[in-house]
């Protein structure tokens, strides 16, 4: 493993150049430049900074890609026109929602309305700070990153039922009731594909389980696993065929009907943000993270950045799976969807523990077969 990581380059930047501007300066204000708890915090902010950067422009970047892919299924061209293939049209939708003037319902509660979108926007940023991207991406291991990332995932419904209740709008309300009730329930059997795979690598830790798929990935003794973590994480993101919440056809735009301008953007972008989360928590538990196997050529990992350019490539194939969905599938009703969700998820959920067990018990590897384990 890399000794050097995102956060202690950020470090080392910021004491190199505080460090030299107070000896370009020098007296009191040159000594306080050189203080060490003004160095660490200005080296949190750069850390931050350069987080915030690499989400956003991948999130851009998603709606793109998801633009161009969705073209290709429908067989038309589409509507983006700015810059070369259309890579600068999120930019200028983005502004344009920016530059909106927000308007807040008469009877709307102002607390509830404005804080919201920017909590829900805001948790789906700070889940980044948690997921390692690569062997130098974050500050090091963490033994609970990914119970702690879930956690944070997990608040999206009460911001999304505030939002909504606070809006005081009849089809607000009832989205936002549907998105508790749906996350709610893809959330158990989330949680127990989660489990099936603590159960494998042996550790909560998000380096720690990419590691542990250096010989083979998990998707394959986990398949099943793998299929409730991807169906609940659809769910979760409120995609099709799970987008129940949104339904335009029912529900105007569900839980943020009454949102416009810059509010609007910062749900659309959260969105956007949680799908990339989901896409590289799949990639993380289940495909390998930043590794490819040990028998593929050494040549192929290399390379400066080939962590971050394989798993970047992984990420973005899952997402483009999440966009095959999309455009293949219709939307559920409700009562299908919990239906599903309790009596079909939950099952296949503990299937997928068990053989979890099994697979820790005989320490079955596939392709390389099955060895038993010390005192079986």
């Amino acid at each position: 493993m890399s000794s050097a990581t995102l956060y202690s380059v950020s470090y080392d930047l910021s004491h190199t150049l505080l460090f030299a501007l107070g000896g370009l300066i020098g007296g009191p204000l040159g000594r306080l430049l050189e203080n060490g708890d003004l160095v660490t915090g200005i080296g949190v902010l750069v850390f931050a900074a350069l987080l915030l950067a690499a989400s956003m422009l991948n999130t851009i970047v998603l709606i793109w890609y998801e633009r161009k892919l969705l073209g290709r299924f429908m067989d038309r061209r589409g509507a983006m026109h700015v810059g070369y293939a259309g890579l600068l049209q999120n930019f200028a939708d983005g502004l344009k929602l920016f530059r909106k003037h927000t308007t807040r319902p008469r009877e709307a509660d102002e607390v509830g309305f404005y804080f919201g979108p920017t909590a829900y926007l805001v948790t789906s940023l700070m889940i980044f700070g948690i997921l390692p991207i690569s062997t130098g991406w974050n500050s090091g291991p963490m033994p609970l990153s990914l119970l702690l990332a879930l956690v944070i995932f997990s608040f999206a419904p009460l911001f999304i039922f505030v939002s909504a209740w606070s809006s005081n709008n009849k089809y607000s309300l009832m989205g936002g009731l549907r998105s508790a009730a749906q996350m709610i329930a893809y959330e158990v059997p989330l949680l127990l594909a989660v489990v099936a795979v603590v159960v494998v690598a042996g550790s909560f830790s998000l380096t720690t389980i990419v590691y542990e798929q250096q010989n083979y990935w998990f998707w394959g003794p986990l398949i099943v696993a793998l299929i409730v973590f991807v169906a609940a994480m659809l769910a979760e993101m409120e995609r099709i065929p799970f987008d129940l919440p949104e339904a335009e056809a029912e529900l105007v735009e569900g839980w943020n009907t009454e949102y416009g301008g810059m509010l609007f953007a910062f749900f659309m972008l959260a969105d956007y943000l949680r799908a990339l989360v989901g896409s590289i928590l799949i990639v993380l538990l289940f495909l390998g993270g930043w590794t490819l196997p040990t028998w593929l050529p050494g040549s192929l990992t290399a390379w400066p950045l080939a962590g971050i350019f394989w798993f970047m490539v992984k990420t973005y194939l899952v997402f483009g799976l999440f966009v095959w969905i999309r455009a293949s599938l219709p939307r559920v009703r409700t009562d299908q969807l919990l239906r599903v969700g309790w009596n079909r998820m939950i099952p296949l959920a503990l299937l997928s523990v068990f053989l979890a067990a099994a697979l820790v018990t005989v320490r079955c590897v596939p392709v390389f077969g099955c060895v038993p384990s010390p005192g079986a």
